[in-house]
């Protein structure tokens, strides 16, 4: 068997096991429940509205979708503290994953029609951040993820760049936001599927 690189180190595969399980259920159950809440607010259109319209104060979707993003946001985090805490890797590599998920936190708890300067904020920190978590994720995974991991990332960004510019390329402003949020979502599954298949002699390189 090829020696590890000197960046790798053993973990528990509890530890492996368990970030992926939580990176894969908070990636599913989002994408599951988002559907609902776009399928019962009233006219919705993924074109022309924000994902964070279904959690505006007032609508008959609020009471689903900001506890769907506050929970998926929990796991999101834990999924990455489980993931990186026995790693050897710095505060900043820490503090760069754990913020993306504290980000999607902060929009569930702040709607967009409450207070909008911490809505985007927050918005910003999980865009940004999860898709440069993303790109980085190629340092931490072996292939063929980390390819995956890296286009994932670069879409989610590019879509990011698109977005704040107020070009949509003909998507409307709700479907470019979906190329950011959707990509990374993704991304969170794979990576959870990654992580359980993960061995004790095939640990990921963190």
């Amino acid at each position: 068997m090829a020696a590890h690189s000197t960046d790798q180190l053993t973990k528990p595969k509890s530890d492996t096991r368990l970030a992926g399980v939580l990176l894969c259920v908070s990636g599913i159950t989002f994408f599951i429940f988002n559907h609902i809440a776009e399928s019962i607010y009233p006219n919705y259109s993924v074109s022309k509205n924000y994902l964070s319209d279904l959690g505006a104060t007032g609508q008959r979707t609020t009471l689903l979708w900001d506890p769907l993003l506050f929970v998926t946001g929990i796991l999101w985090f834990l999924g990455m503290y489980f993931f990186l805490r026995k790693s050897g890797r710095g505060k900043l590599t820490l503090a760069l994953y754990l913020l993306a998920p504290f980000g999607q936190i902060t929009v569930s708890l702040f709607p967009e029609n409450t207070v909008l300067a911490i809505h985007t904020v927050g918005a910003l920190m999980a865009f940004i951040l999860g898709g440069v978590s993303a790109l980085f994720t190629y340092r931490l995974t072996r292939s063929p993820f980390r390819y995956f991991s890296v286009l994932l990332g670069a879409v989610a960004l590019a879509s990011l760049v698109f977005f704040v510019s107020g070009h949509d390329l003909g998507l409307g402003v709700g479907g470019m936001e979906r190329m950011i949020v959707y990509p990374m979502t993704l991304w969170l599954i794979m990576l959870g599927g990654y992580l359980m298949a993960t061995d004790d002699e095939k640990q990921a390189q963190v």
